[in-house]
């Protein structure tokens, strides 16, 4: 079992008059990855390849895997059904664009991806993305969906969908390899968690660019409330070597998802969703 390293690069400020921290965070995330050898898969939210096209063609130069992360940084449901497929049609351009490189991965904001949601899957698969990375299978104070499968698994269209790992003690179930669980779970408990995965699981971790700021001053964030800010925003100097550890008791880092979903495009896969 190997780790699969991934990173939502996205600008979290609540106000454009904020200080810009993201782009410095995601350099020292890429300056992390190339000090080790790790190739990540990197989904990027698309109006970033507008503004921070160097950014973005950094992510490409180191051999990284680009996914989109919308094409701006909002939950499906607020995006609505009326929207959704212009909006992954100009985000995947945007980063082909400046990337040179194919986007066939697509994780949504915030795990968006729910029963409340499932609509989206079509206009996903349509806008021409192989995969998705978009289910929490487990219940979440944002968003979730409690019983969806925890292992790779195809939606009815054809659409694969590598769901966010988890692990957890009876039904109490958390996404222990990222965000904020990355850096609050002990390290013994992760690596149980880690050990207790099934077979066909496939293991990935995920951080984003704030996860990494401990010097950052305290704001409440959009999408959250201040108690969930302030849990953000505490103990983000543990982040990078908790990523470390845990690809080290992974057995090493895993390959980026889209070669991982290549590889899976033949197997009878389980189904997910209502259709």
């Amino acid at each position: 079992m190997t780790l699969t390293v991934t990173f939502d690069l996205e600008d979290h400020r609540s106000s454009p008059t904020q200080e810009e921290r993201f782009v410095a965070m995601s350099h020292r995330f890429l300056d992390f990855l190339e000090q080790r050898g790790i190739t990540a898969t990197v989904f990027i939210v698309g109006e970033i390849a507008r503004s921070h096209a160097r950014l973005v063609q950094r992510v490409a130069a180191g051999g990284h895997e680009i996914g989109l992360h919308g094409l701006r940084h909002v939950a499906l449901g607020d995006v609505g059904p009326a929207r959704l497929q212009a909006e992954l049609r100009e985000g995947r351009e945007l980063l082909e664009d400046v990337a040179q490189a194919p986007v066939r991965g697509f994780r949504a904001p915030i795990f968006s991806l729910t029963p409340a949601t499932e609509w989206a899957v079509e206009q996903i698969y349509s806008a021409g993305f192989a995969y998705s990375s978009s289910v929490l299978p487990a219940a979440n104070p944002l968003h979730g969906w409690p019983g969806a499968p925890r292992q790779p698994c195809r939606w009815s269209n054809g659409l694969l969908e590598l769901p966010c790992p988890v692990g957890g003690i009876g039904r109490v179930l958390i996404p222990f390899l990222g965000g904020i669980y990355l850096r609050y779970v002990p390290s013994p408990l992760a690596r149980y968690f880690l050990r207790g995965l099934d077979d066909s699981a496939v293991p990935w971790s995920y951080s984003h660019p704030y996860d990494l700021d401990p010097d950052e001053r305290f704001f409440v964030m959009p999408h959250a409330g201040w108690l969930t800010s302030r849990i953000v925003h505490t103990r983000r100097g543990a982040t990078l070597p908790r990523l470390e550890a845990a690809v080290l008791a992974a057995g090493g880092a895993g390959q980026p998802l889209g070669e991982i979903a290549r590889e899976l495009t033949s197997l009878d896969l389980p189904a997910i969703g209502s259709s």
